[in-house]
Protein backbone atom coordinates (compact mmCIF):
# COMPACT_ATOMS: atom_id res chain seq x y z
CA UNK A 1 0.00 0.00 0.00
CA UNK A 2 2.75 2.45 0.89
CA UNK A 3 4.38 1.87 -2.51
CA UNK A 4 1.12 2.77 -4.24
CA UNK A 5 0.91 5.98 -2.21
CA UNK A 6 4.51 6.80 -3.02
CA UNK A 7 3.95 6.13 -6.73
CA UNK A 8 0.77 8.22 -6.79
CA UNK A 9 2.52 11.09 -5.03
CA UNK A 10 5.44 10.89 -7.45
CA UNK A 11 3.14 10.93 -10.48
CA UNK A 12 1.19 13.85 -9.04
CA UNK A 13 4.38 15.86 -8.59
CA UNK A 14 5.34 15.09 -12.18
CA UNK A 15 1.95 16.19 -13.49
CA UNK A 16 1.68 19.47 -11.53
CA UNK A 17 4.19 21.50 -13.64
CA UNK A 18 2.46 20.62 -16.92
CA UNK A 19 -1.15 20.63 -15.71
CA UNK A 20 -0.53 23.86 -13.81
CA UNK A 21 0.02 25.66 -17.12
CA UNK A 22 -3.76 25.38 -17.66
CA UNK A 23 -4.68 27.09 -14.40
CA UNK A 24 -1.81 29.31 -13.23
CA UNK A 25 -0.78 32.67 -14.76
CA UNK A 26 1.81 32.49 -17.59
CA UNK A 27 5.44 32.31 -16.52
CA UNK A 28 7.18 35.67 -16.93
CA UNK A 29 10.81 36.19 -17.90
CA UNK A 30 13.25 36.90 -15.07
CA UNK A 31 15.67 39.81 -15.45
CA UNK A 32 17.37 39.54 -18.89
CA UNK A 33 15.92 36.09 -19.57
CA UNK A 34 14.20 35.48 -22.92
CA UNK A 35 11.50 32.83 -22.92
CA UNK A 36 10.49 30.77 -25.96
CA UNK A 37 7.53 32.26 -27.80
CA UNK A 38 4.33 30.31 -28.44
CA UNK A 39 5.01 27.90 -31.36
CA UNK A 40 3.11 28.45 -34.58
CA UNK A 41 1.99 25.73 -37.00
CA UNK A 42 2.84 27.91 -39.98
CA UNK A 43 5.70 30.26 -40.77
CA UNK A 44 5.18 33.89 -41.79
CA UNK A 45 5.41 32.92 -45.47
CA UNK A 46 2.52 30.45 -45.05
CA UNK A 47 4.63 27.29 -45.16
CA UNK A 48 4.27 24.59 -42.52
CA UNK A 49 6.60 24.95 -39.55
CA UNK A 50 8.60 21.71 -39.59
CA UNK A 51 10.26 22.55 -36.25
CA UNK A 52 7.04 23.00 -34.32
CA UNK A 53 7.52 19.90 -32.13
CA UNK A 54 10.99 21.01 -31.03
CA UNK A 55 9.60 24.48 -30.34
CA UNK A 56 6.78 23.02 -28.26
CA UNK A 57 9.37 21.17 -26.16
CA UNK A 58 11.33 24.39 -25.63
CA UNK A 59 8.15 26.31 -24.85
CA UNK A 60 7.06 23.85 -22.16
CA UNK A 61 10.58 23.84 -20.67
CA UNK A 62 10.40 27.63 -20.33
CA UNK A 63 6.79 27.98 -19.23
CA UNK A 64 5.85 25.00 -17.04
CA UNK A 65 4.00 25.91 -13.85
CA UNK A 66 6.07 26.90 -10.81
CA UNK A 67 9.20 26.99 -12.97
CA UNK A 68 10.53 30.21 -11.42
CA UNK A 69 9.93 28.88 -7.91
CA UNK A 70 11.80 25.67 -8.69
CA UNK A 71 14.68 27.53 -10.35
CA UNK A 72 14.96 29.80 -7.31
CA UNK A 73 14.93 26.87 -4.89
CA UNK A 74 17.62 25.06 -6.87
CA UNK A 75 19.80 28.18 -7.08
CA UNK A 76 19.44 28.81 -3.34
CA UNK A 77 20.53 25.25 -2.59
CA UNK A 78 23.53 25.32 -4.91
CA UNK A 79 24.80 28.76 -3.89
CA UNK A 80 24.42 28.15 -0.15
CA UNK A 81 25.74 24.58 -0.08
CA UNK A 82 28.11 24.37 -3.05
CA UNK A 83 28.97 28.08 -3.46
CA UNK A 84 28.37 27.84 -7.20
CA UNK A 85 25.84 29.26 -9.63
CA UNK A 86 23.52 27.00 -11.65
CA UNK A 87 22.73 29.93 -13.99
CA UNK A 88 25.10 29.91 -16.96
CA UNK A 89 25.05 33.72 -17.21
CA UNK A 90 25.84 34.38 -13.54
CA UNK A 91 29.10 33.81 -11.66
CA UNK A 92 28.71 33.34 -7.91
CA UNK A 93 31.56 35.14 -6.15
CA UNK A 94 32.56 35.59 -2.53
CA UNK A 95 30.72 37.70 0.06
CA UNK A 96 27.50 37.69 -1.95
CA UNK A 97 29.02 39.27 -5.07
CA UNK A 98 27.58 38.23 -8.44
CA UNK A 99 29.26 38.74 -11.82
CA UNK A 100 28.07 38.56 -15.42
CA UNK A 101 29.56 35.52 -17.16
CA UNK A 102 29.85 37.40 -20.46
CA UNK A 103 32.71 39.40 -18.94
CA UNK A 104 34.95 36.35 -18.42
CA UNK A 105 37.01 36.86 -21.59
CA UNK A 106 37.79 40.43 -20.56
CA UNK A 107 38.54 39.39 -16.97
CA UNK A 108 40.92 36.63 -18.06
CA UNK A 109 42.61 38.94 -20.60
CA UNK A 110 41.49 36.91 -23.60
CA UNK A 111 41.11 39.21 -26.60
CA UNK A 112 38.11 38.23 -28.73
CA UNK A 113 39.05 40.80 -31.37
CA UNK A 114 42.07 40.68 -33.66
CA UNK A 115 44.62 43.51 -33.76
CA UNK A 116 43.14 44.61 -37.09
CA UNK A 117 39.60 44.65 -35.66
CA UNK A 118 40.67 46.67 -32.62
CA UNK A 119 42.41 49.18 -34.88
CA UNK A 120 39.27 49.39 -37.00
CA UNK A 121 37.24 50.22 -33.86
CA UNK A 122 39.72 52.97 -32.93
CA UNK A 123 39.46 54.38 -36.45
CA UNK A 124 35.65 54.27 -36.25
CA UNK A 125 35.63 56.23 -32.99
CA UNK A 126 38.06 58.77 -34.45
CA UNK A 127 35.79 59.12 -37.50
CA UNK A 128 32.82 59.70 -35.19
CA UNK A 129 34.71 62.44 -33.39
CA UNK A 130 35.79 64.08 -36.67
CA UNK A 131 32.21 63.95 -37.97
CA UNK A 132 30.81 65.61 -34.82
CA UNK A 133 33.51 68.26 -34.65
CA UNK A 134 33.04 69.08 -38.34
CA UNK A 135 29.42 69.87 -37.47
CA UNK A 136 30.50 72.15 -34.63
CA UNK A 137 29.81 69.75 -31.74
CA UNK A 138 31.87 68.67 -28.75
CA UNK A 139 32.67 64.97 -28.49
CA UNK A 140 33.81 62.59 -25.76
CA UNK A 141 34.07 58.82 -25.78
CA UNK A 142 34.09 56.69 -22.65
CA UNK A 143 34.07 53.02 -21.70
CA UNK A 144 32.26 51.81 -18.58
CA UNK A 145 34.43 49.11 -16.96
CA UNK A 146 33.08 45.63 -16.40
CA UNK A 147 32.38 45.00 -12.74
CA UNK A 148 35.19 42.46 -12.34
CA UNK A 149 37.65 44.82 -14.02
CA UNK A 150 37.28 47.17 -11.03
CA UNK A 151 36.47 44.65 -8.30
CA UNK A 152 38.20 41.35 -9.12
CA UNK A 153 38.77 40.39 -5.49
CA UNK A 154 35.40 38.66 -5.19
CA UNK A 155 35.79 36.54 -8.33
CA UNK A 156 36.11 32.77 -7.73
CA UNK A 157 39.76 31.71 -7.59
CA UNK A 158 39.23 29.09 -10.32
CA UNK A 159 39.05 31.82 -12.96
CA UNK A 160 42.71 32.48 -13.63
CA UNK A 161 43.93 35.63 -15.36
CA UNK A 162 46.52 35.46 -18.11
CA UNK A 163 49.28 37.98 -18.75
CA UNK A 164 47.90 38.79 -22.20
CA UNK A 165 45.90 41.80 -23.34
CA UNK A 166 42.13 41.87 -23.63
CA UNK A 167 40.12 44.00 -26.05
CA UNK A 168 40.22 47.09 -23.83
CA UNK A 169 43.95 46.87 -23.14
CA UNK A 170 44.59 46.66 -26.89
CA UNK A 171 42.21 49.52 -27.71
CA UNK A 172 43.28 52.08 -25.13
CA UNK A 173 46.68 53.06 -26.63
CA UNK A 174 45.08 53.28 -30.07
CA UNK A 175 42.58 55.84 -28.82
CA UNK A 176 45.50 58.09 -27.89
CA UNK A 177 47.23 57.35 -31.18
CA UNK A 178 44.13 58.39 -33.13
CA UNK A 179 43.60 61.52 -31.02
CA UNK A 180 40.26 60.47 -29.55
CA UNK A 181 38.93 62.61 -26.72
CA UNK A 182 38.70 59.65 -24.35
CA UNK A 183 37.53 59.96 -20.74
CA UNK A 184 39.25 57.11 -18.87
CA UNK A 185 36.68 55.82 -16.37
CA UNK A 186 38.91 52.83 -15.57
CA UNK A 187 41.56 55.07 -14.03
CA UNK A 188 39.04 57.44 -12.44
CA UNK A 189 36.76 54.87 -10.81
CA UNK A 190 39.59 52.61 -9.65
CA UNK A 191 41.09 55.59 -7.80
CA UNK A 192 37.94 56.06 -5.69
CA UNK A 193 37.81 54.74 -2.12
CA UNK A 194 34.09 53.96 -2.37
CA UNK A 195 32.60 50.77 -3.80
CA UNK A 196 30.74 52.09 -6.84
CA UNK A 197 29.21 48.94 -8.33
CA UNK A 198 26.28 46.92 -7.02
CA UNK A 199 26.96 43.50 -5.47
CA UNK A 200 23.99 41.76 -7.09
CA UNK A 201 23.92 43.69 -10.36
CA UNK A 202 26.24 44.02 -13.35
CA UNK A 203 26.15 47.85 -13.25
CA UNK A 204 27.41 50.76 -11.22
CA UNK A 205 25.51 52.29 -8.33
CA UNK A 206 23.78 55.64 -8.65
CA UNK A 207 26.75 57.04 -6.74
CA UNK A 208 29.09 55.55 -9.33
CA UNK A 209 27.04 57.09 -12.13
CA UNK A 210 27.02 60.46 -10.34
CA UNK A 211 30.82 60.48 -10.09
CA UNK A 212 31.10 59.34 -13.71
CA UNK A 213 28.91 62.32 -14.69
CA UNK A 214 31.22 64.74 -12.89
CA UNK A 215 34.26 63.19 -14.57
CA UNK A 216 32.72 63.33 -18.05
CA UNK A 217 31.61 66.95 -17.66
CA UNK A 218 35.08 67.93 -16.50
CA UNK A 219 36.56 66.13 -19.51
CA UNK A 220 34.25 68.20 -21.73
CA UNK A 221 35.17 71.40 -19.89
CA UNK A 222 31.53 72.32 -19.29
CA UNK A 223 29.83 73.84 -16.23
CA UNK A 224 27.93 71.22 -14.29
CA UNK A 225 26.28 70.15 -11.06
CA UNK A 226 28.89 68.71 -8.70
CA UNK A 227 27.07 65.55 -7.73
CA UNK A 228 30.13 64.30 -5.88
CA UNK A 229 29.27 66.87 -3.19
CA UNK A 230 25.48 66.68 -3.55
CA UNK A 231 23.33 65.24 -0.79
CA UNK A 232 21.64 61.88 -1.28
CA UNK A 233 19.64 59.34 0.66
CA UNK A 234 20.19 55.59 0.76
CA UNK A 235 17.39 53.04 0.57
CA UNK A 236 17.09 49.31 0.00
CA UNK A 237 15.25 49.60 -3.31
CA UNK A 238 17.35 47.92 -5.98
CA UNK A 239 16.57 44.46 -7.40
CA UNK A 240 19.83 43.37 -9.03
CA UNK A 241 19.72 42.08 -12.60
CA UNK A 242 22.12 39.22 -11.81
CA UNK A 243 20.18 38.39 -8.66
CA UNK A 244 17.00 38.20 -10.73
CA UNK A 245 18.65 35.89 -13.25
CA UNK A 246 19.86 33.60 -10.48
CA UNK A 247 16.84 33.79 -8.15
CA UNK A 248 13.84 34.69 -10.35
CA UNK A 249 11.47 34.57 -7.36
CA UNK A 250 13.91 36.12 -4.90
CA UNK A 251 12.80 39.23 -3.05
CA UNK A 252 16.06 40.61 -1.65
CA UNK A 253 16.78 44.28 -2.36
CA UNK A 254 20.13 46.03 -2.40
CA UNK A 255 21.08 49.44 -1.05
CA UNK A 256 20.93 52.24 -3.62
CA UNK A 257 21.54 56.00 -3.49
CA UNK A 258 18.80 58.45 -4.38
CA UNK A 259 19.62 61.97 -5.65
CA UNK A 260 17.35 64.95 -6.22
CA UNK A 261 17.13 66.20 -9.82
CA UNK A 262 14.94 68.85 -11.47
CA UNK A 263 14.91 67.95 -15.19
CA UNK A 264 11.69 66.75 -16.82
CA UNK A 265 10.98 64.13 -19.47
CA UNK A 266 9.44 65.29 -22.74
CA UNK A 267 7.44 62.06 -22.66
CA UNK A 268 7.55 59.86 -19.58
CA UNK A 269 9.55 56.72 -20.42
CA UNK A 270 8.17 53.29 -19.65
CA UNK A 271 11.50 52.30 -18.10
CA UNK A 272 15.11 53.50 -18.14
CA UNK A 273 15.67 50.83 -20.81
CA UNK A 274 13.67 52.75 -23.44
CA UNK A 275 15.39 53.09 -26.81
CA UNK A 276 14.77 56.86 -26.86
CA UNK A 277 14.45 59.23 -23.90
CA UNK A 278 14.23 63.00 -24.21
CA UNK A 279 14.50 65.52 -21.39
CA UNK A 280 14.44 69.24 -20.76
CA UNK A 281 16.03 71.36 -18.05
CA UNK A 282 15.36 75.03 -18.92
CA UNK A 283 17.72 76.50 -16.32
CA UNK A 284 20.67 74.24 -17.16
CA UNK A 285 23.96 75.92 -18.15
CA UNK A 286 24.50 73.96 -21.40
CA UNK A 287 22.63 73.55 -24.68
CA UNK A 288 21.79 70.18 -26.23
CA UNK A 289 23.14 66.75 -25.30
CA UNK A 290 23.20 63.65 -27.46
CA UNK A 291 24.02 60.68 -25.24
CA UNK A 292 24.62 57.43 -27.11
CA UNK A 293 24.55 54.76 -24.44
CA UNK A 294 23.88 51.19 -23.37
CA UNK A 295 22.45 49.85 -20.11
CA UNK A 296 25.06 51.73 -18.04
CA UNK A 297 23.29 54.87 -19.20
CA UNK A 298 20.19 53.89 -17.20
CA UNK A 299 21.75 55.37 -14.09
CA UNK A 300 23.99 57.91 -15.88
CA UNK A 301 21.46 59.79 -18.00
CA UNK A 302 19.52 61.53 -15.16
CA UNK A 303 22.72 63.22 -13.99
CA UNK A 304 23.70 64.24 -17.52
CA UNK A 305 20.18 65.50 -18.27
CA UNK A 306 20.34 67.85 -15.29
CA UNK A 307 23.06 69.98 -16.94
CA UNK A 308 21.57 70.40 -20.46
CA UNK A 309 18.57 72.40 -21.56
CA UNK A 310 17.72 69.61 -23.99
CA UNK A 311 18.91 66.00 -23.99
CA UNK A 312 18.37 63.08 -26.35
CA UNK A 313 19.38 59.77 -24.79
CA UNK A 314 19.38 56.86 -27.20
CA UNK A 315 20.24 53.16 -27.30
CA UNK A 316 20.07 53.07 -31.10
CA UNK A 317 22.84 51.27 -32.91
CA UNK A 318 24.21 52.19 -35.37
CA UNK A 319 24.60 55.55 -33.64
CA UNK A 320 22.43 58.12 -35.51
CA UNK A 321 25.15 60.74 -35.85
CA UNK A 322 23.18 62.56 -38.54
CA UNK A 323 21.22 64.13 -35.66
CA UNK A 324 24.31 66.07 -34.53
CA UNK A 325 24.01 69.84 -34.86
CA UNK A 326 26.29 72.80 -34.23
CA UNK A 327 26.69 73.50 -30.52
CA UNK A 328 25.72 69.98 -29.45
CA UNK A 329 27.59 67.93 -26.89
CA UNK A 330 27.99 64.30 -27.97
CA UNK A 331 28.80 61.66 -25.37
CA UNK A 332 29.33 58.05 -26.44
CA UNK A 333 29.25 55.55 -23.55
CA UNK A 334 29.74 51.83 -24.05
CA UNK A 335 30.50 49.09 -21.54
CA UNK A 336 33.76 47.17 -21.87
CA UNK A 337 32.07 43.86 -22.69
CA UNK A 338 30.25 45.44 -25.66
CA UNK A 339 33.24 46.93 -27.49
CA UNK A 340 32.77 44.49 -30.36
CA UNK A 341 29.42 46.17 -31.10
CA UNK A 342 31.32 49.15 -32.51
CA UNK A 343 32.54 46.76 -35.19
CA UNK A 344 29.22 45.00 -35.63
CA UNK A 345 27.14 48.20 -35.86
CA UNK A 346 29.26 50.91 -37.54
CA UNK A 347 27.83 54.39 -36.92
CA UNK A 348 25.41 56.06 -39.29
CA UNK A 349 27.17 58.92 -41.07
CA UNK A 350 24.25 59.38 -43.43
CA UNK A 351 24.63 56.41 -45.76
CA UNK A 352 23.32 53.59 -43.51
CA UNK A 353 19.76 52.69 -42.54
CA UNK A 354 20.05 49.81 -40.07
CA UNK A 355 18.72 50.53 -36.60
CA UNK A 356 18.87 48.24 -33.59
CA UNK A 357 19.52 48.32 -29.85
CA UNK A 358 21.83 46.39 -27.54
CA UNK A 359 21.99 45.62 -23.86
Amino acid sequence: MKYKIFTAAFLLLCIIPSAGMLFLPPTEAAANERLTAVPQLKNEDGSWNTEVLDQVTDYIADHFALRQEMVTANATLQTKVLATSPAEDVIYGTDGWLYYAETLDDYQNRATLSDEEVRQIAQTIADMQAFCEARGARFVFTIAPNKNSLYPEHMPARYLQSSGQGNYEKLKPLLEEYGVNYADLFAFLSAQDEVLYLQTDSHWTNRGAALAHDFLMEALGLPHTAFAQAAYTTENTHHGDLYGMLYPKGTALEEQQQYQTSFTHVSEPRTAEDILIQTTSPDAPNGRLLLFRDSFGNALYPFMAEDFREATITRQMPYPLTQVQAGDTVVVEIVERNLANLLKYPPDFGNQTQTDSVE
